[in-house]
């Protein structure tokens, strides 16, 4: 989904439709026009890079020098319930209390 995002989707969900807004998932010329396929390959080959650069970001704020050092413990979830599934820390704001 984000690489798809990368590329200009908006998430409509009606790639089905050959209604697509973004001219991805259609074929009627006139909503085509609206991709430019050259651009849209340019961010799709830089969206890895860019993911990859995110992530060595965050490892450095963890402390860590390496991705393949990254632990349970380094993970946070904002919604309590996604916490608590996932065996994690709860970072977020608990509207309840």
């Amino acid at each position: 989904n984000s690489a798809m995002q990368a590329i200009g989707c908006v998430g409509a969900r009606i790639c089905n439709t050959n209604n697509c807004s973004a001219g991805i998932a259609t074929q009627k010329p006139e909503l085509r026009k609206r991709l430019d396929v050259a651009v849209a390959a340019k961010k799709l080959n830089t969206y890895p890079e860019s993911t990859v650069e995110l992530m060595q970001v965050m490892a450095r704020g963890c402390g860590h020098n390496h991705l393949n050092q990254f632990e349970k413990r380094d993970l946070a979830a904002w919604k309590r319930n996604i916490a608590k599934l996932g065996g994690i820390e709860h970072s977020g704001f608990d509207s309840e209390r």
